[in-house]
């Protein structure tokens, strides 16, 4: 099923768990709701046989990772997805999943199945550009743009919290990324994400970016993909072994809303 580039809206997506196979899927279990009524209803499929449980609204960035096949099922495909927050804010980070079931596959999409952006670096290295190229026919500078700036870190010298055996807990009182028991010398973090897009952009909000260190270099890790120029979605593997970490932002009409973080150790 085609989506209408007008009509689409979109729908974020993450898990805990470690990355799920999807046939033509590579890299992230995220996915959006693809469906023109701008919705996908969750269902159950063990003791109530297809009871709608829930609605997922894309209008209202209700996010979800795809899990496995729905057991018994061709059409359908299970998904976790976290609980909404009641209040309403300018931008949510997510990092934990209590709810879960069933949708039809017809009705959604893989965001690294989506239109993608083409990467580049900046001439000091320090900067990941991703560029929409999928029409040639806009003007080089007016081309949109998510660019991601990877910096030294300072973490060192802010304030630690750490467990009994000695695992950093929060970074100035926000819980870390991609790191264990120390801050390694040399760590590198995000230091801003931006988005260019003609007659509108912005800079992600520091909440959306806090203590994401140890951000990947590596364009096999990163990817920007859109539904069209309202919807984008920016996802990065980022840390290795144990400290290794998948998170997904989602960006409306050039302002990130909400993210998906969790641990996804090697």
């Amino acid at each position: 099923m085609m989506i209408s580039v007008k009509k689409a809206l979109y729908l974020s997506v993450f898990s805990l768990f470690s990355l799920a196979s999807v046939k033509g899927q590579n890299k992230v279990p995220f996915g959006v709701v693809k469906a023109q009524e701008g919705y996908a209803m969750v269902r159950v499929h063990k003791d109530d046989y297809r009871k709608i449980i829930d609605k997922i609204r894309m209008k209202t960035g209700d996010v979800f990772v795809y899990v496995k096949p729905a057991p018994g099922e061709t059409e359908w495909i299970w998904i976790k997805y976290p609980e909404k927050q009641d209040s309403e804010k300018p931008f949510v980070r997510y990092d934990s999943l209590n709810k879960e079931g069933m949708v039809n596959k017809e009705r959604v999409a893989f965001i690294d199945q989506l239109p993608k952006f083409t990467p580049s670096k900046s001439k000091n290295g320090k900067s990941l550009i991703f560029t929409d190229e999928t029409n040639q026919k806009i003007p080089t500078n007016q081309r949109t743009k998510v660019i991601i700036d990877v910096y030294p870190s300072y973490a060192h010298l802010k304030r630690q919290e750490k467990d009994a055996s000695g695992k950093i807990l929060t970074v100035d009182k926000v819980k870390p990324w991609g790191i264990g028991n120390e801050i390694p010398e040399g760590m590198t973090e995000i230091k801003s994400i931006r988005v260019q897009q003609p007659g509108r952009g912005s800079v992600f909000v520091r909440d959306a970016i806090k203590n994401l260190f140890q951000p990947s270099m590596d364009f096999e890790n990163i990817g920007v993909t859109a539904l069209d120029d309202d919807h984008i979605f920016l996802y990065m593997i980022n840390g290795s072994g144990e400290n290794r970490y998948t998170t997904l932002w989602s960006i409306n009409k050039g302002r990130a809303i909400n993210q998906i973080i969790y641990n996804n150790p090697e």
